[in-house]
This record gives structure tokens, C-alpha cells and sequence, in this order.
């Protein structure tokens, strides 16, 4: 394997949050400006409960550029 392959090769837990959140975005299930979060919390395995009710609750935006914070 080729050096540029190690480095650019993701763990199995960088494929699973990529493709997790891919799904919720194309579900248009929480704000986009969200995705990079969940992502990162899914790879780290640190999301709570909590998180998840919160990005429920806050769902997608209805208009662009008027997220929740």
C-alpha cells in the first residue's frame, strides 16, 4: 500500500460517521451547518443522549443562513 493510501485511508469508525451523516443530511433530518458535529461525535463515540435531542429539536433549517444556535 502506498504511502498517499495510509494516509488518506479512513478507520472504519471515519467510513460509518461519513456515511451516517450523509443520510441524515440527504433525510434533511437536522441543519447542514450541523453535519460537521455529529460526524466528528459519531467518529470520537461522544455523542449523549442529549446531543442527539438537541439536534431533533433545533431539526433543519427553513430558511438558509437562519440556523438555531
Amino acid at each position: 500500500m502506498a504511502e498517499e493510501d495510509i494516509q488518506t485511508a479512513l478507520t472504519p469508525d471515519e467510513e460509518l460517521a461519513a456515511t451516517i451523516t450523509e443520510s441524515i443530511g440527504a433525510a434533511n433530518l437536522v441543519s447542514v451547518q450541523k453535519l460537521p458535529r455529529i460526524k466528528e461525535g459519531l467518529i470520537r463515540g461522544n455523542l449523549t443522549s442529549s446531543d442527539w435531542k438537541l439536534f431533533a429539536e433545533l431539526g433543519p433549517t427553513s430558511k438558509e443562513g437562519t440556523d438555531a444556535k
